[in-house]
Formats: structure tokens, sequence, C-alpha cells
């Protein structure tokens, strides 16, 4: 089923990317957090290469994308050690994350290489490499004074990622410019509140997670992946898979609103205007999750009338996976913020 986590390179690679995330975050020294985030980027290489041309055409744009900002991060990192210009060391360490994430103006990169990897590549690229970065701009950027201007690019980086989603058929790409709408709010809360930006990002790399594992399990990457006669038991897979979408968009219960409740809770006093726009593009976004949702359902519909025998049989981990995140995991998070 995971068939790119059978051969043991990939397993180790895989292995070798969460040791560089772990280095990062244990380093005192930004040499030891450069190092680890290096380490974690060139297994991630090898981990998404894959066997075809388009996988390894997408890694090596990814590469290259990575390459240069890690270069300007290592420039920055250098400035502000040998304290030789900070101010524009500052400048570069904070650009230099921005390429590595994709934030606006560098979110170029984003849709072409996620297009053509495999899920197990889009997760290690829109979830595993995103932690170090954070790490590294929310113990930056609480110190930062100019903030306005990260509000601005946080703004812009949202609207793109909930703009540049409309009318997309390809769910990795959908999922990639979700990435981004949500990268604005979470550099958002690197600014403001620690505790609420590891919440907002732990709910989210379990729900995205989740999503990419549930889509890769049943083979679906496009939309045109749904109109191929899968059976009964995938649609019916399909139809709780859709749950991700919506939660995904944040409509209570579902564990996403909690991303929202985070974000409010954790700016608002200091940014308004930025928690407000990043909220309301998060709105804008939900026009795509619910066409995500409205294709699942349409096509799931072919077999309503044969899903009545199918009624009573064993519930497949799929939906089991499904119910525990987006139900039960909002539950449990709601009780947590009330207390």
């Amino acid at each position: 089923m995971f068939g790119i986590m059978g051969s043991l390179s990939s397993v180790i690679s895989f292995l070798f990317s969460v040791i560089g995330v772990i280095v990062g975050f244990i380093s005192v020294n930004m040499l030891g957090v450069w190092v680890g985030m290096e380490l974690s980027f060139l297994s991630v290489i090898c981990f998404g290469a894959g066997s075809s041309v388009e996988e390894t055409e997408s890694t090596m744009k990814y590469f290259i994308i990575q390459v240069l900002g890690s270069c300007v991060c290592a420039m920055g990192f250098l400035m502000v050690v040998n304290m030789f210009e900070i101010m524009v060391g500052q400048f570069m360490i904070l650009v230099g994350m921005m390429m590595k994430l994709g934030m606006f103006p560098f979110y170029f990169w984003v849709g072409p290489v996620v297009s053509k990897l495999s899920w197990g590549g889009c997760i290690a690229i829109l979830l595993l490499q995103k932690l170090i970065p954070l790490w590294v701009l929310s113990n930056y950027l609480l110190l930062y004074k100019d903030v306005n201007r990260i509000e601005f690019l946080c703004c812009m980086t949202s609207l793109v990622g909930c703009l540049g989603g409309l009318n997309v058929l390809n769910y990795r790409v959908l999922l990639g410019f979700s990435s981004v709408q949500n990268l604005g709010s979470m550099v958002l809360l690197c600014c403001c509140h620690e505790f609420y930006l590891w919440m907002f990002v732990m709910v989210y790399f379990v729900l995205s997670g989740s999503l990419m594992m549930s889509l890769w399990a049943l083979g679906i990457y496009s939309f045109q992946d749904l109109m191929k006669e899968k059976g009964l038991s995938s649609f019916d897979n399909l139809w709780w898979v859709s749950l991700y979408f919506l939660s995904s968009a944040g409509i209570p219960p579902f564990v996403g609103c909690a991303m929202k409740v985070a974000l409010i809770y954790g700016c608002w006093g200091f940014m308004p205007l930025g928690t407000g726009f990043c909220v309301l593009t998060s709105c804008i976004s939900l026009v795509f999750y619910l066409g995500a949702v409205l294709s699942v359902m349409v096509f799931w519909g072919k077999s309503v009338p044969l899903f009545k025998a199918y009624f009573g049989s064993s519930v497949s981990k799929v939906s089991m996976l499904s119910l525990l995140v987006n139900l039960a995991g909002g539950f449990l998070i709601y009780l947590v913020l009330s207390l």
C-alpha cells in the first residue's frame, strides 16, 4: 500500500530526516540549528526522489530553492555570530527561512514541486520540513521589533494560498496551497504566542498528515482518480476522507476549528488586523475545500443503493482514523481549551 516506504533506503532517509529535526531543536547555537536543518533537508531529498522522472524533476526543483535558502541563512548566521552588520544578517536569516517555508513572495515553488511528488514526499516537504524554520522564526520574531512588515507578509501569504487553491483538480497542489494559507497563520503566531503556535502546528500536522496518508492508501491523487471505478469499499472510505476537508476548512465541531481558535486566542490582542485577515482568507479557502467534498459526495452517491447491502460490515482503518482525528480529536481539544 505504501510502496515508497517498502525500500530500506527510504526508511533510513526518513529516519535521518527526523533525527535532523531533533538535532535542530536541541541545538544551543546557530551552527547546530543549521546542521540539523540541512541534515533533515538532504534526507528528504533522498526520500522524495522516488522512481519516476516526474518525482525526480520535482525533487530537483525543491533542491534548488532549498539550497538558495540555506545559503542565505548560512550567510545571515555567520554575520550575526561575528557581529558584522547584525541588522543585515538578521534580515538575511528571515529571508532564508521565508524561502525554505514558501512564504510570500517565495511561494512560487510549492505548487510545481508537490504536483508530481508521491504522497510520502508531500508529507515530508509540507509537514516535516516546516518544523525547524518555524522554531527558528518563533525564537527570532518574538524579539523582532518591526512586526508590521511581518504582519503584511503573513497576510499576503494567506491570501496567495487561498486564491491559489481555487479551481485546482490535483489534490496534492490543493494541499500545497492549503499549506501556504495556513503558513501565514503560523508565522503570525510566531510573532505573538509560542504556546498557541505549537498547538496550531500540532493540530495541522495531525490533520494534514492523516488526510495525506488516507488519500495515499486509497490511491487518490486528483479529481480524475474519483472517476475511476474503485469498488464500493473505496467509495465508502472516500466519504470518511471528505471529513478531513471539512475539518481543514475550520468548521466546528471538527478538530480543524481548533486552529482558528488558537490563532484568535494567540494573536488578536497583538495583531487584530492580521488575525482578522487570516481568518477571512480561511473562509475564502472554504470554497475549494467544499468543492473537494462535493466532488467526493457526487461520486460516492453512485454507490448508495449498494451501500445498504454493505451496511453493517466492519469499519475500515481509514474510516476509524477519520473519526478519531476529526471528531474525537476536536472534542478533546475543545475540552482542553475550556479549562
